[in-house]
């Protein structure tokens, strides 16, 4: 236990070392620190209750969903007449919030009706909620109504709240380390603070865009004129929809796709493979790259567009199968908005529209005196557990720990940094924790090596068995809290996650402080001083 190789004492030293470098830059002022290596410029940022930033209350646009579930309902219903052997209908359309129709004989009736009761399924697919998507009711001979159930309303609420916390989420913070909160409020909002956000109009422009993708086939009929004159007197095609060009015109397009964002992998930014003009280069997942591999088989030599927030960004003839699962978007991009719009296709699109109903910026000023006090706090508790641990085990012992605490703080401080993670006051409250518990496998240690001492075993033996068999409990205790610390991190939001972060970092480097670098303090002592009796 007290034998270290070479190289294990120069992996040691190298790595406290290192956390001494990348914890260095919170010590300095900004224009020393602008002026060091990349990696050394990164220090812990601050959060909102910290330093301030960015206050939003969102409301979420239920109604546009709930007009979409209508649609999608319809073409369902439009699809089922057709499998059941081409029931025709007089009309179906949308009309106060319910999807209305007439059959056009009285002999499809029938079969209609069981057509219609065929598209309502139960919301939960698990079978322990038997509540269906939609109800239909017989209103005449051969009229009918169909609206979305009050339970699958619910469903879909949660399901769009979920959806958007979940988006904005990787659109605003996606490496996860600027510990924003994002919580639901209420039925139909959602509460967001962005900790030290200097711009806010980025986060609002993130915030206000759909990004919702498709890839529609282009009709026959449709060009400029065919399509604005067909749209102006309202007949377009069952099952078509009119899109506006980027570039100018307009388009005439199927409505139903089954190529939509969700389909993406990944996009990135790039530029042209001839032209080297920016553009969003994308590839598909297994599924979705076999269907567009057929659907471009099938329709060579027609146009296909490429569908971004309603408006067709490019339509492009199809000249042969695309396969591979893979390909670009070119559009009037620059080399910024085609890395912003890759961000949100990589996030997803919002299930809805979001207002911002509430907006404000938090200042810093009481973030100052939490700060203060959680710098006295520190201090205090770090004095106080130095002076315990001197009149409790002797100078030397004493200053092996302290040294191991010092280290632990500055290795928790690198860590941080490192991920570029944001310190809120609960996770001051959790370096301040951690600060008492790092002692507390030294204390294990050194009361094991005295009560080796006290039954005469010598130095180096008393030193070898204190250590040896104090590792059990050491790790038993410290993981038995790293998983609370984990299990924290995982179920709660925000303010909580600090707390659970700093609370693991601290617990994996006092671990690593106690067992090993402090052992190594001990073993270099005992080598150079060969004491004769343990002045512990």
């Amino acid at each position: 236990m007290l034998y270290f190789s070479k190289w294990k004492t120069i992996m040691i030293v190298a790595a406290v070392f290192i956390g001494l470098l990348l914890a260095l830059p919170n010590a300095v002022p900004k224009n020393v620190r602008d002026s060091l290596p990349g990696p050394m410029q990164r220090t812990i940022n601050l959060g909102l209750d910290l330093q301030g930033g960015a206050h939003m209350l969102l409301e979420v646009d239920l109604s546009s969903v709930i007009d979409q579930e209508l649609d999608n309902e319809r073409e369902s219903i439009r699809q089922a007449f057709s499998d059941a052997g081409r029931i025709r209908t007089e009309y179906l359309r949308v009309s106060d919030d319910a999807i209305v129709g007439k059959f056009r004989k009285q002999e499809d009736v029938e079969p209609g009706m069981k057509a219609l009761e065929s598209t309502s399924v139960p919301i939960d697919n698990t079978g322990l909620n038997t509540a269906k998507t939609t109800k239909i009711e017989k209103t005449g001979s051969s009229t009918f109504r169909v609206t979305i159930t009050s339970d699958n309303i619910e469903a879909i609420q949660k399901r769009t709240i979920a959806q958007s916390i979940e988006v904005l989420r990787k659109r605003i913070d996606p490496t996860g380390t600027t510990e924003m909160t994002l919580a639901r409020e209420g039925d139909d909002r959602i509460l967001l603070q962005v900790p030290g956000a200097k711009n806010v109009d980025d986060i609002k422009s993130r915030i206000n865009k759909t990004a919702n993708l498709g890839f529609h086939m282009v009709r026959p009929e449709s060009n400029s004129e065919a399509a604005m004159r067909l749209a102006a007197e309202g007949k377009l095609p069952p099952g078509t929809a009119y899109f506006l060009e980027q570039r100018g015109g307009a388009l005439i397009v199927d409505r139903r796709t089954k190529i939509t964002g969700e389909c993406l992998k990944s996009s990135s930014e790039g530029l042209h493979p001839t032209g080297n003009y920016p553009i969003v280069n994308f590839s598909f997942n297994i599924k979705c790259a076999r269907i567009f591999g057929d659907l471009t088989a099938r329709n060579v030599g027609k146009r296909f567009a490429v569908v971004l927030d309603n408006e067709i960004i490019t339509a492009p003839n199809i000249n042969s199968p695309i396969t591979g699962g893979s390909g670009f978007i070119e559009g009037s991009f620059t080399i910024e908005s085609a890395r912003e719009l890759s961000l949100l296709l990589n996030a997803g699109a919002l299930p809805a529209k979001l207002v911002i109903v509430e907006e404000r910026t938090v200042g810093a000023e009481l973030g100052q005196d939490a700060i203060n006090a959680g710098k006295i706090a520190s201090m205090v508790g770090l004095i106080g557990v130095a002076i315990f641990m001197w009149l409790s085990y002797g100078l030397r012992f004493g200053t092996i720990a302290n040294l191991a605490l010092a280290t632990n703080i500055i290795l928790i401080a690198a860590s941080l940094s490192l991920l570029g993670a944001t310190l809120t006051l609960p996770g001051i409250a959790g370096i301040i924790l951690t600060i008492g518990m790092a002692v507390d496998a030294n204390v294990l240690i050194f009361e094991r090596i005295r009560e080796e001492t006290y039954q005469g075993r010598p130095p180096v033996n008393a030193i070898e068995t204190g250590y040896r068999l104090s590792l059990a409990p050491i790790l038993d205790a410290n993981i038995t809290t790293l998983i609370a610390a984990v299990t924290l991190y995982f179920v709660g939001s925000g303010p909580i996650r600090g707390f659970a972060v700093t609370l693991a970092i601290g617990i994996v480097m006092s671990v690593f402080t106690a067992v090993v670098f402090a052992r190594l303090l001990t073993a270099t002592w005992l080598r150079g001083t060969r004491p004769k009796t343990l002045p512990i």
